[in-house]
């Protein structure tokens, strides 16, 4: 956008009222305000739908939005108490915990952290998840489908992930938590994503249900 200067000329108004504005749409997600480069417009919102199983990368392809994805962790980890409830096994199996900063138009979205059996997929460390879909491989590679899940979603202030999602310390965010289970009904993966609300819209279908 022009600079402030510039915008209280062409609107006829002073500073301090321009600023007020200014604030507010980026509050909104509306406007952006880079240091030392200047305040842009966020453009449309990614759109997470609650409906349906499709990848980051299927939704963001669909969405016409150049994506990409930087991996923070993959490494095999010792199931805790609530992940070892959570996928019915004994305390300390060996899970899968893939950790991915999603992007997408070139600004970063969310970060993703995935849980899943190492037993099911023993070799699945041979992809390289920085560029791959999991649900491919998962379908493809291992005969595994997803078939149903459920999302919680809550809000809560962001702490140690603040430095990656390029956010200030306690800034409010979306989090949710997601259980995907297989064709047999099994519990396949276990997500927790924390994202942007300013960039991410979520957004949820609503039908009418005919009387029988």
């Amino acid at each position: 956008m022009p600079a402030e200067r510039e915008m209280c000329e062409m609107w006829s108004c002073n500073r301090s009222t321009l600023r007020s504005a200014i604030n507010r749409l980026v509050k909104s997600g509306e406007l952006e305000v880079r240091p030392g480069s200047g305040i842009y417009y966020s453009g449309d919102k990614y759109r997470r739908k609650l409906q349906g199983l499709k990848s980051f990368e299927e939704e963001t392809t669909l969405q016409g939005r150049p994506h990409e994805s930087r991996l923070l962790a993959f490494e095999k980890i010792e199931s805790d108490k609530r992940l070892s409830r959570l996928f019915r096994v004994t305390l300390g199996t060996q899970l899968w915990h893939l950790s991915r900063l999603r992007f997408a138009d070139g600004r970063v979205l969310q970060i993703e952290s995935s849980y899943f059996l190492v037993e099911r997929f023993p070799d699945i460390d041979r992809f390289d998840f920085a560029r791959d879909s999991l649900y491919r491989v998962f379908e493809q590679e291992y005969g595994v489908v997803p078939t149903q899940g459920e999302e919680r979603i809550s809000t809560t202030r962001v702490g140690e992930e603040a430095e990656l999602l390029e956010l200030p310390n306690e800034t409010p965010i979306f989090r949710i938590e997601s259980r995907t289970y297989d064709q047999d009904g099994a519990m396949l993966e276990y997500c927790r994503v924390m994202i942007r609300p300013d960039r991410v819209m979520l957004i949820s279908r609503m039908e009418t249900r005919l009387a029988e």
